[in-house]
């Protein structure tokens, strides 16, 4: 008989805080990072972990654990606290050394407390290392996300000359569901817009009370209380209230005295989940970056067997990729400047695996436009001595690099398209950049030219098993996508298509993991 897989009942937020934590540093606090593990037959299974806070010495942390609540069974949870730098995957990761404390118990016994809250201590090896409080609630998915942005005019002056003001928001229950980051030097703050699903803020009761609490920050030291409000989502919403007074209440009823400081909510809105369509309206930016195989495979291009020979009424595969993808993307590139590397032939004198195709020495090639991409690969292609082996690295590398630079305020997406006539010959390296590049706003086609049967393409690509860097670190997203020219090279439109269709859900993935919201559409300017 096939074993009862059993349904869950809930979906349970857990949210961790502690206090007086056992320092791990010999000249400062510990850097704690909390992760849960949950029994599974002999097992102990991570079901999540927080962020790591610096020098805390009392966290509260911000990321939450979601696990699936089951009445019918024993749910054995192992909480542990640790101060290490490496990723963490299962209890074996970490040793005696990197542990703060931990505690064991069961979901159920925390779900039956009071307010489904729990402190306990927190031991190592018998010894008291701290104490844990632990909230729960049960989520109620809405499938509905709201956003808002807000402005403080006027706050209290908490250092010399100003202040560097951020804020926590917490639900009823004292839990903490937000923290903004710290605006420096000023006592006129604009914080960057909000985007939370709705359970998260206020576990889909719109009427349930929210506590803005409003902190200077400082280097060192307890940061400062400047002051807080309460409201709910209705009226955040509704608009009702213009303008909320900070209150401290440290100096309520001193003469003088009547507030801290205001804050302007100036967007407020219901939002379903972002789309695409959503971030292209708000100004993203894709930006393309084209890799071409210079390896000796691909026989000296002068010669009619070559796959970069051309002729004016016949392109080589090489062109007809770059037309063919270059044509769908440039339109989404504002400033149509294209990046133009190749790899494996020689610059230099030597084999180099990322080099700049106008085979200059400024280290950049950029051009402007679809048609100044092909001029620079047809101008160029035969000056470049070719050589071997076929490498990705480094190019991915580069392109990692490139996409480093997506911010909320400046939404851009890279998409690199590598041509290539075969299989690498460093291929845990390519995916160890690839599961890399999985965290940066990046997404990787690669059209395979000619004959060869690309067996490594096929893995990288990772849609049957994803890929696991040379660390047991997994990728966070798919942002590769394999496709061999010969299949569609009766139909450039289909080889666009195949190669770029994941690019939508790419980007959504990313920005989802990157938590960054579409902006406000751009204004239509007649």
């Amino acid at each position: 008989m096939d074993p009862i897989i059993p349904v869950p009942k809930s979906k349970i937020e857990i949210r961790i805080k502690c206090k007086d934590l056992t320092s791990k540093d010999l000249l400062s606090q510990s850097d704690p990072q909390a992760i849960i593990y949950l029994k599974q037959r002999n097992d102990w299974v991570q079901q999540g972990k927080t962020e790591k806070l610096k020098n805390e010495k009392s966290p509260e942390f911000k990321q939450c654990i979601t696990v699936d609540y089951h009445f019918e069974e024993i749910q054995l949870l192992k909480i542990v606290l640790i101060d290490i730098d490496k990723d963490i995957k299962v209890l074996k990761d970490y040793d005696d050394h990197d542990l703060i404390g931990e505690v064991n118990v069961s979901l159920g016994t925390i779900l039956a407390s009071p307010g489904g809250r729990m402190k306990m201590s927190l031991s190592k090896n018998g010894i008291l290392s701290g104490s844990i409080t632990i909230s729960t609630e049960e989520i109620r998915e809405t499938g509905t996300n709201i956003y808002f942005a807000l402005e403080g005019h006027h706050l209290d002056k908490k250092d010399l000359l100003s202040s560097d003001p951020y804020f926590k928001i917490y639900k009823s229950g004292g839990t903490l569901v937000y923290q903004s980051e710290v605006i420096k030097n000023t006592l006129n703050p604009t914080f960057p817009a909000v985007f939370l699903k709705l359970e998260e803020l206020n576990g889909g009761d719109m009427f349930r009370e929210l506590t803005f609490e409003f902190m200077d920050w400082d280097k060192i030291g307890e940061h400062d209380l400047i002051g807080r409000f309460t409201t709910n989502a209705d009226s955040i919403l509704r608009g009702q209230i213009q303008e909320y007074e900070i209150i401290n209440p440290k100096k309520v009823g001193k003469s003088g005295y009547s507030n801290s400081g205001v804050i302007k909510f100036y967007i407020a809105r219901i939002q379903g989940e972002p789309t695409f369509l959503d971030y292209l309206h708000g100004g993203l930016e894709i930006n393309l970056m084209v890799a071409i195989d210079c390896t000796a495979s691909n026989v000296p291009p002068d010669v009619s067997t070559s796959l970069h020979y051309s002729t004016p009424t016949k392109p080589s595969q090489y062109a007809l990729s770059i037309a063919s993808v270059g044509s769908v993307l440039a339109p989404y590139d504002y400033d149509q400047m294209i990046e133009v590397v190749g790899f494996g032939g020689l610059f230099n004198g030597h084999t180099n695996h990322c080099f700049p195709f106008n085979l200059k020495n400024d280290g950049i090639c950029e051009v402007h436009g679809l048609q100044e991409v092909l001029d620079v690969y047809h101008n160029n292609i035969l000056k470049i001595p070719f050589s071997y082996p076929t490498n990705f690295e480094n190019v991915i590398h580069q392109a990692i690099k490139r996409a480093s630079k997506s911010t909320q305020s400046k939404q851009k997406y890279t998409v690199l398209l590598i041509i290539t006539d075969g299989d690498i010959t460093d291929t845990q390296k390519t995916i160890d950049q690839l599961v890399n590049g999985s965290k940066s706003a990046l997404s990787v086609v690669i059209i395979g030219v000619g004959n060869h049967h690309f067996d490594t393409m096929k893995i990288l690509d990772g849609d049957e098993n994803g890929l696991v860097d040379s660390k047991g670190i997994p990728s966070k997203r798919d942002i590769c996508q394999f496709v061999p020219f010969n299949d569609f090279k009766d139909y450039p439109e289909a080889l666009a298509h195949e190669t770029l269709k994941e690019i939508p859900s790419q980007v959504i993935s990313f920005m989802k993991l990157a938590k960054i919201h579409p902006n406000q559409p751009r204004p239509f300017n007649c």
